[in-house]
Formats: structure tokens, C-alpha cells, sequence
């Protein structure tokens, strides 16, 4: 596979990075068993807790600041997006019944597409998806006639935002009504505004300056999710996620977008051919390709493996973990590699 020139590869490594975290994060609850494993997990959870927000990094980041036809770009979105979507509601739906035994109502079905029942409750995030979807030729209209002082505005409201999120400001009973839907409408988009910045716009200093700085966002981002995450769980050893708007979280995913971006093969040799060059530059743009469908994927896979299939017994040894991982993550990407070679189910596969 020869990678476009016109290809950026590290939103590819984001976005890669960002599925392995996602799925990582689903795999890591069920090795929770006691108060050592409880802390392992916690902190390997306060990593992966930002794999969502970084797929809202790079899809802001590619779309955000073009002009968009409205008729091509619902089009485009609605191929990529919802019919996968839609192919894979009704995967979920048939599973449930034939796996778990699950009744087929109306009630049911709305439930599983909606993501409300635990079996697909990873479909909140394309719901998100193609809500900002349906947003982004306004907000990207807003951007382009405001241009840089636009960005500046909305990334200073999303920081306000994230940081009365992290107060509990939103909990409050008043707040709640009078701030809900413009909180509700923001914690999505300020992770598209964002990464379109760092993309786009990006900071005054040195390449090596912002690599530091991402390191530094990074650092400080995970400790105080981790310190979060450890206080809100102490005493049991269930994992407790903190809210994607956490400004701990938000930092954690700038921080290690920005890394990302202004990171070089140079920094470790002169020597070192850049990545666009290198086969593992290939695999990277292979498996990235293949996200979204094992996005889709992955989840009740997990499920089955670990109710039902050879890795029931797996969580007593934390270090089954990584092994695990390492079988799903890669069953999962040859199943769409294999679904994106068979005409009738590439665009089921969601590779592009």
C-alpha cells in the first residue's frame, strides 16, 4: 500500500491510537477484581478514557475549517456513517436474541439502535457523531468569517465549560436546566474545535517546544484524571469513569494530540527515513483505516468473549490482560480487513 502524499499520517497514528484506547478501556473493567488489580486498572483506565476524544480531535481537525456543498457533505457523511450504522444495529439486535437471549420487541430494537441497552451502549458516540455532523457546515461557516479570533472564542468557552464540569457547577438542580443543552452541546464539539485548531493553527513555538508542551498538557492531564478516578472508586473495585468534559481530560487529549503532531522520527536519528516512507507507515494507515469498523465490532465481540467464550476464566490473572487485548484487537481488525475485500459488506466495514 502506497501512502498519498497528500495523506497526514498522524492523524492516522491518532486515530489508530484512539481505538486500541477505546477498546482497551472495554477489556480493562472486567480484570477488576481486588483492590491491587482495582488500582491497575485505574490507572490504565484513566489512559483509555480518552480514546473517544481523540476520534473528535481528528474528525474536527479534517473537516472543521473546509467549505462545505451541504448536499455532497450529508451524502458523503450518511455513506460513511449511518448505513455502517444502520448494518450493524441490526447485527446487534440479531445477537442479542440468538446469543442472550434477548426478547425481539419494538422496545428492544429502539433500545439496542438508541444504545440504551448494555449490549450496545457504545452507540452513544455515533449518535454524537452524526449530531455534530449536522452541525459542523455552521460551525465551519463560523470559523472561516471569523477565522483565528472564532477559534480563540470557542476554545476559551469550551475551557470554561470543561472547567465548570470539573467543579460539578452542571449537577447543581438549577443548573441543570438552565445550562444542560448548552453543556451537552459543547462537550462534543470542543473536542472538533480543538483538534481543528491544534491541526490547523496550531502554537508559535518550536516543533520541539510543542512536543514538550503536549508531553507536559499529557503528564499533567492523567494524573489528575488518575488522582480523580482513584477517589471516586476508593473502597471497591469497580471502575469509575470520569466525565469525557473533565478538564483533566480534556488536557490528557490535547496534550497527547498535540504530541502526535509535532512529533518526528529526527527527534531519535537524523538517520530515520520519516514514517510516510517506512512500512510501518503502511501498517499504521492499514489499521487506521479499519478503525471505525472495529469500533462497531469490538465490543460484542468482547462481551461474548468474555460471558460466554474461551476467556470466561481469563480475569483472575491480571496478566491475561494483555493478551487479551492483543486477540480481540487483532480478530477484530481481521474481520473488517476481510469485510472491506467482499464487495457486499465494505461499506458495513466502514474502511475508506
Amino acid at each position: 500500500m502506497k501512502i498519498s502524499p497528500n495523506r497526514i499520517l498522524y492523524l492516522d497514528e491518532v486515530r489508530g491510537l484512539a481505538i486500541i484506547l477505546v477498546v482497551l478501556g472495554h477489556i480493562i473493567r472486567s480484570y477488576s477484581k481486588g483492590y491491587f488489580t482495582w488500582l491497575l486498572s485505574s490507572g490504565i483506565f484513566s489512559l483509555t478514557r480518552i480514546g473517544v476524544p481523540l476520534f473528535f480531535t481528528v474528525s474536527g481537525a479534517l473537516l472543521l475549517t473546509k467549505r462545505h456543498n451541504l448536499d455532497r457533505f450529508l451524502e458523503k457523511r450518511f455513506k460513511r456513517v449511518v448505513l455502517p450504522f444502520a448494518f450493524w444495529i441490526v447485527i446487534y439486535i440479531i445477537l442479542g436474541v440468538v446469543i442472550w437471549n434477548c426478547e425481539l420487541t419494538w422496545n428492544y430494537c429502539l433500545d439496542m439502535a438508541l444504545g440504551a441497552n448494555g449490549l450496545a451502549s457504545p452507540f452513544w458516540f455515533i449518535w454524537s457523531l452524526i449530531g455534530i455532523y449536522l452541525l459542523i457546515p455552521v460551525v465551519s461557516s463560523f470559523i472561516r468569517d471569523y477565522k483565528f479570533y472564532g477559534f480563540k472564542y470557542l476554545i476559551y468557552f469550551t475551557i470554561l465549560l470543561s472547567l465548570l464540569s470539573t467543579i460539578g457547577f452542571f449537577q447543581i438542580p438549577q443548573a441543570q436546566y438552565e445550562f444542560r443543552v448548552v453543556y451537552n452541546f459543547f462537550s462534543v464539539l470542543g473536542f472538533f474545535i480543538t483538534g481543528s485548531y491544534i491541526h490547523n493553527c496550531g502554537f508559535k513555538w518550536s516543533n520541539g517546544k510543542n512536543f514538550l508542551f503536549g508531553i507536559l498538557l499529557f503528564v499533567v492531564g492523567i494524573i489528575g484524571h488518575f488522582i480523580q478516578i482513584y477517589y471516586a472508586g476508593l473502597g471497591g473495585t469497580t471502575l469509575m469513569p470520569i466525565d469525557y468534559y473533565n478538564i483533566f481530560v480534556y488536557m490528557e487529549t490535547v496534550g497527547l494530540f498535540t504530541v502526535f503532531k509535532y512529533a518526528d522520527v529526527k527527534m531519535i536519528s537524523s538517520k530515520l527515513k520519516p514514517l510516510k516512507e517506512q512500512k510501518l507507515g503502511e501498517i499504521i494507515l492499514l489499521f487506521s483505516s479499519c478503525s471505525f469498523g472495529i469500533y462497531f465490532s469490538h465490543y460484542i465481540i468482547t462481551l461474548y468473549l468474555f460471558k460466554f467464550g474461551f476467556m470466561h476464566s481469563w480475569t483472575r490473572y491480571f496478566n491475561n490482560f494483555y493478551l487479551s487485548s492483543i486477540i480481540i484487537i487483532g480478530f477484530c481488525w481481521l474481520l473488517i480487513w476481510t469485510m472491506s475485500k467482499i464487495p457486499i459488506l465494505k461499506i458495513a466495514s466502514g474502511v475508506k
